[in-house]
């Protein structure tokens, strides 16, 4: 007969302790004695075979036998079962898949030319575009570096293409122009709109990408190469007419049931205290999801699994592996409906691609005014770079942005961009871009975190 312990994680053994017990073997599949002195927890975790394998087994059939998986796709819902089957077979006490509404959008065929000789451009149409369904249309194209810019020109873009040529300083300054450029230029009369691809650099590769016309009536809205935008804005600025012909079969599929896929692990002490980890299963239709996020996925799938086979947590762990993040959030937002008595302590997301990870963003807002709070940001920042973690204060993710709202304060996993960005969003995010050794690395490290936040004493959420 085995006897199965808690270990109590207080001051005694710090965030730095954990972080070296889980590098030695935190894929051990034996539970941790209570009694343990925290250096004999090393041997006791070394008594285990280490399973490095699952993750990237379970990694490896999500983006090459299953695929790319935008909201509405058959794919979609294979990632969802398949995922179910195989959580349940992982310890976890509960395992569902939570519907959720949300839109449906299908790309259809994509063809941009230049006028007179038909020139191909390399484009991809945006998310939530509208197609031309009585066939393709002919438009001149004007270039503006700016929101003020399309503003100045008034209506004088009424029946034009508008094409935002906007460099790349950060993704969240630059993104405004693909998420709510299409909108505002549709707003002055334009017809189409066509948005630099939101990236640092380019191989002529197109990036893909939601925008959002709220209640303006949808018009086409591709992404340009950087070459083609930059091209395109030399040509205006020398007085030379750029045309285009734009065909797109684009169109929406109303709304589509799709689901949240959650597992949960309840906690021995506080367990209605929660503790969320968790990523998006959907993903854009080209490429295979594999960096965005089929590899967050797995991070924070293994990083629970990892923790909860070390035994029982004070708090309850619930890994929540979201639907409809990159077309519409609508997992995201479902998710505390679905939950309403749930005192959710913290917030966990990773999906920055699978670059190697030191530590965490740490997103706090004041429930009550909804506004940033830095102060208590900085109080856990300074509980975790007092350990081997780094830390600063920034946006944690956008599946846990609707909980960090209400309080729950956000960690994101600080991943390493630098690869990241080229091929986000893009038909190069596969499999082969994904360091094994550092998807491993990314795992020890969120599940040290985790471990601390399921079981560190009360008041140290607060």
């Amino acid at each position: 007969t085995t006897e199965i312990y808690t270990l109590s994680l207080h001051d005694a053994l710090p965030i730095s302790a954990l972080l070296a017990l889980l590098a030695l073997g935190c894929h051990s599949r034996v539970p941790v004695a209570t009694a343990a002195a925290p250096e004999e927890i090393p041997a006791l975790l070394d008594a285990a075979a280490a399973d490095d394998e699952l993750a990237w087994q379970r990694l490896t059939h999500l983006c090459d036998d299953i695929g790319h998986r935008i909201t509405g796709s058959d794919t979609l819902t294979q990632a969802i079962e398949w995922s179910v089957s195989e959580l349940e077979q992982d310890g976890f006490d509960s395992v569902t898949a939570e519907p959720v509404q949300a839109e449906g959008w299908v790309r259809g065929h994509e063809r941009v030319s230049v006028l007179p000789d038909n020139r191909l451009l390399n484009v991809l149409a945006l998310g939530n575009s509208a197609g031309t369904p009585d066939g393709p249309i002919d438009v001149d194209v004007v270039v503006v570096t700016s929101f003020d810019e399309l503003t100045a020109l008034g209506d004088s873009v009424a029946g034009k293409a508008v094409l935002f040529n906007v460099p790349f300083t950060t993704y969240g300054e630059t993104v405004a122009y693909r998420v709510a450029g299409p909108r505002l230029a549709a707003e002055q009369g334009a017809v189409v709109a066509l948005v630099r691809s939101i990236a640092p650099v380019s191989l002529n590769t197109p990036h893909t990408g939601v925008t959002n016309f709220d209640e303006t009536p949808p018009i086409p809205a591709v992404a340009l190469t950087l070459e083609d935008a930059e091209w395109m804005h030399r040509r205006q600025r020398d007085g030379v007419a750029v045309r285009i012909r734009v065909d797109l079969g684009a169109h929406s599929i109303g709304t589509v049931e799709t689901a949240n896929v959650v597992a949960e692990k309840r906690g021995v002490e506080f367990p209605e205290q929660v503790v969320v980890v968790g990523c998006h299963l959907d993903s854009w239709d080209v490429g295979q999801g594999a960096q965005d996020d089929g590899a967050g996925c797995l991070l924070a799938w293994e990083a629970a699994r990892d923790v909860i086979s070390l035994g029982p947590s004070k708090r309850t762990l619930r890994l929540v592996l979201y639907t409809n993040e990159e077309s519409g959030l609508a997992g995201g937002s479902a998710y505390p409906g679905a939950h309403p008595s749930d005192r959710h302590v913290a917030a966990v997301e990773s999906d920055t691609g699978a670059g190697p990870a030191t530590g965490f963003r740490v997103h706090a807002v004041d429930s009550t005014s909804g506004d940033t709070d830095p102060e208590r940001a900085a109080r856990f920042i300074a509980r975790l770079t007092d350990s081997d973690f780094t830390a600063r204060e920034n946006y944690a993710g956008s599946d846990i942005s609707p909980l960090v709202k209400t309080g729950t304060i956000g960690f994101g996993v600080d991943h390493d961009t630098t690869n990241y960005w080229p091929i986000h969003h893009t038909r190069a995010d596969t499999l082969e871009k994904i360091d094994r050794q550092v998807l491993q690395d990314n795992v020890r490290l969120t599940a040290g975190l985790l471990m601390w936040l399921l079981n560190t004493d009360d008041e140290q959420l607060e």
